[in-house]
Order: C-alpha cells, then structure tokens, then sequence
C-alpha cells in the first residue's frame, strides 16, 4: 500500500499535476456552464421554455406539428436550416426554440413510421423500411440469414419501444453533447495523455528504471503498483470532467426537467434501441468514460513502458487516439473495407452516442452481438495486453 501512494504521488499528487487538476476543473466548469448559456438565455427564458413544454409533453399532436412547422418556417427561412444555429440565434426567445424542438421532434416521429432514406449509408431505421427489407430477403428466401435476424430483431425491439413522445429533455441533451461529442475527447482524453505519459518513460529516460525495478519491492509490486497509480488517476480525471460539466449544466436553471423521459426524446438518441431513461443513460454514460478512460490510460502505460520520452509517449498515443477520425474523412469506400477498425477505433468506441446512439449489430461465429457487448469485450482484451505487455516488458529491464 505504502509503495502504491508513493507511485500515486509521484504520478498525480504533485504541485504540476494537482495545478493541472484545478486547471482542467475550471475549464471543465466553464464549458458546463456556456453550454447552457449558447443553448438558451438566462433562467427566465428557460423558465419560460420548461413552462411552456409542460403543455406540449406526450404524444405527438398533429395541430400542435403544425403549429410548430408555421413557426420553423418562418424563422429557418431567416436563420437557416440549421437547429443549433436557430437556437442560439433566438435563445431569449422561448417559445420559437420549443417550436424548433417539436418540429425536429415530428420529423423524428415521420421517420421512426417511414425509416431513412433507402440510398442513405447509415444503419437501416424505420417500421416501414425495416419491413420491407424484411420481406425483401424472405422474398429471396433469406429469411434464415444474419441480415434477416438482424433487422428483424432491430423491427422487434422498435415495435417494443414504440412511438417517440415529446419531453423537455434541453438540459439533458446539453449533456449528452458534452460528454458524447468529439470535443469531450480533447477535453477529457487529451490531458489524461499528459497526465498518465510520465508513468515509465520518466525513469527510463534517466535509466533508473533498472535500479528500481530491481530492488527489493521487486518488479511485480513496482509495475502494480503503478498500474493502479494510472487506474486511479484516470478515474479522477474522467470524474473530474463528469462532476464540473453535469453540475454546472444544471446548476444556472437549477432543473432536472426530463430526467425521467425515453432517451428516444433526446434527438441524438432517437434511433437508440435501449430502453432507457434519461438518467439511466446518464448513469452508463458517466460509466462507459471511466471505462474507456481507464483502458485508454492503460495503453498509455504500455507505450510508456517502451519509450524514453515522455512527449513522445504522448504523441504515439494521440495518433492512437485519433487515426480513425482521418480514416473516417477518407469517405465511405474506406469505411466500408476498414469498418470494425473505424467502429472499434478509440475516436469512436469512446462516444457514448456512437454505442449507445444506435444499434449496430455483428455477426459473431452466427451469433447475433450488438455493439456495445463486442466494444467491452474488444477494449478488455486491449486493456489485458496492454497489462501483460507492460509486465512482460518491464522483466527485460530489471538488472540480474
């Protein structure tokens, strides 16, 4: 225990990285509370805006669809097309940005009967689109295929949620965007680099990395020891940025309206399949960055147990990080050759939206395996090889 707070201290406990910590607390802050500031005015409009929603809450309702396609008419033909940019070019006007919200509500409700568009490249959704896929195959005597099975079960499990309902979720999905978009990965995940990178490549810059792994604590209780130093620091780091950004997202409005809507009212999430709550995809959302967090933070270690160089250690891991972000620009004919390396890339299994957004399903030796189960068994193996690398690697640096 004694050698696990020395290496905890060495790694996180110091005047640079505790600096650091507080750094990252404040900006964390700040982007929690301009969030909500672009998203709507001050606490009356919001007021007004959660007033108002009550109202219009449920079912969709055709007269309240229309009324609402008169007021988007009106102002995308000033403002563009663009949600967000409606919405923050009229956030002290209430009741337009509700009107936008129950507009982009009743396309959600027009495609969850109709589906995508049969040419888009994305996932097939839809009640309509998925039956005539359905009966497309079993026309052609597929009905026994994975295809088959997997739109099926997706058609099952859409029934089974049923028709999206409109809450207030505003709050909420300010959330969401700021811990599901890529922003949150250059807020959160780029500092955890610098943060874990000086765990091995310190002391073996200097060499003596052979002298300490060869005392008597021995290289097992050293190489644990600071395995759990990474663990815990990137769990501080990562609950850092959950605590500042859920605190001060709320805090200005004092409101947790819409915790407990389908996560279908969220428009990110529409397509999701769980059947969640907001605060339940909140509480696996929080969970799944600890997790990645943890097992993005243990590859660092590895290649921070083989490097000298602690910017260099930082480097490596940033183009871990990031290199499926430039495959994905090269455009849909790579994705498709290079799809589970994209899917399974850290740019993407670390987005809650890109998990948990959708339902994407593999075939697993004809099993039928969503996403997020593959993702938890791919970054475990990742992170056990990651472990028995580093143990492995360190053997070959202890002095005889």
């Amino acid at each position: 225990m004694s050698l696990f707070r020395f290496e905890l201290r060495k790694l996180l406990l110091n005047k640079k990285t505790l600096f650091l910590l507080t750094c990252l607390f404040v900006l964390y802050s700040v982007v929690g509370l301009t969030s909500t500031m672009f998203l709507i005015g001050g606490n009356d409009s919001y007021r007004a805006y959660e007033e108002s929603a009550a109202a219009w809450e449920g079912p969709f309702d055709s007269e309240k669809a229309a009324e609402a396609e008169k007021i988007y008419q009106e102002v995308s033909a000033r403002y563009g097309t663009d949600t967000r940019m409606i919405a923050r070019s009229v956030k002290d006007q209430p009741e337009i940005i509700l009107a936008v919200n129950y507009h982009t509500y009743t396309e959600r409700v027009k495609e969850y009967w109709t589906g995508t568009p049969p040419e888009s490249a994305e996932e097939p959704y839809g009640i309509a689109l998925l039956q005539g896929k359905i009966a497309e195959l079993e026309g052609q005597g597929k009905q026994d295929s994975f295809a088959c099975r997997e739109l099926s079960a997706s058609l099952e499990r859409l029934e089974e949620l049923g028709e999206p309902e409109f809450a207030n979720v505003l709050l909420w999905e300010n959330l969401f965007n700021n811990w599901g978009e890529h922003m949150m990965q250059f807020l959160l995940f780029v500092p955890l680099t610098f943060v874990i990178a000086p765990v091995f490549a310190v002391e073996r810059s200097s060499g003596t990395d052979n002298l300490i792994l060869s005392s008597r604590n021995g290289r097992r209780k050293i190489v644990t020891a600071k395995l759990l130093s990474v663990l815990v620091s990137s769990t501080v780091v990562a609950v850092l940025y959950l605590a500042a950004t859920f605190l001060f997202g709320f805090l200005p409005h004092g409101s947790f309206r819409g915790w407990d809507a389908d996560i279908q009212s969220i428009p990110t999430y529409a397509r999701s399949m769980f059947p969640w709550r907001a605060w339940q995809l909140a509480a696996v959302g929080a969970a799944w960055l600890i997790f990645t967090g943890a097992v993005y933070s243990l590859m660092i270690c590895f290649i921070s147990s083989h490097m000298k160089s602690q910017m260099g250690t930082a480097g490596v891991s940033l183009v871990i990080l990031f290199v499926n972000v430039g495959l994905a620009a090269m455009g849909d004919t790579v994705t498709q050759r290079l799809g589970a390396f994209v899917d399974f890339g850290l740019a993407n299994v670390t987005l809650m939206k890109e998990v948990f957004g959708g339902y994407k399903a593999f075939n697993v030796f004809g099993m039928y395996v969503c996403y997020p189960i593959i993702a938890v068994f791919v970054l475990g193996i990742l992170a056990a090889l990651a472990v028995l690398g580093i143990y492995r690697g360190q053997k070959s640096r202890t002095v005889v």
